[in-house]
């Protein structure tokens, strides 16, 4: 008894079962039903009945309710599938459209390409042009070494 009483886990196992054992002595009382007269018995399988339909009614327009709503999500469903293609197809004429711009400036580069070339193949003879020149001055200046490492002095500080 002494170990029952120390051992705090089995205290409130057997605490548990007690009062477990005592609710279910309460549930199992019966409770004394008056006798019903045929009349009254009638009346309630009556309002039962009622009771029943509208319950059948009730169900029949939440069923209704349910497929109406079940249409509706459908429809929007279909709508927004309608749509997602049209953009996909959209989509994939602007791809399309730039995949054919890019091989026309592809043709065109290449065109140009080898008519230099063409010109430069000649033996000795080398004939730039202006803006060649011109581009190739800009790009020298902007990959060339930063002027912090080639500093210009002015001609006043020189004398």
């Amino acid at each position: 008894m002494e170990f029952l009483l120390e051992n705090p886990f089995i205290l409130i196992a057997l605490i548990a079962f007690i009062s477990s054992f005592f609710k279910k002595k309460k549930e199992k009382k019966p409770v004394k039903q008056t006798p019903r007269s045929l009349h009254q018995e009638q009346r309630t399988q009556t309002e039962r009945s009622s009771a029943d339909s509208a319950l059948a009614e009730a169900l029949k327009e939440e069923e209704r309710q349910q497929a109406e709503k079940a249409r509706r999500i459908e429809e929007e469903y279909r709508q927004r599938k309608q749509q997602a293609e049209e953009r996909m197809n959209a989509l994939q004429n602007q791809r399309r459209d730039a995949e054919r711009k890019a091989n026309a400036f592809a043709k065109a580069a290449s065109n140009t390409k080898s008519e230099y070339q063409k010109q430069s193949s000649g033996a000795g003879h080398f004939e730039p042009r202006k803006q060649a020149l011109v581009d190739g001055i800009i790009w020298s200046e902007i990959l060339g070494p930063p002027r912090s490492k080639n500093p210009h002095r002015s001609l006043n500080r020189k004398q």
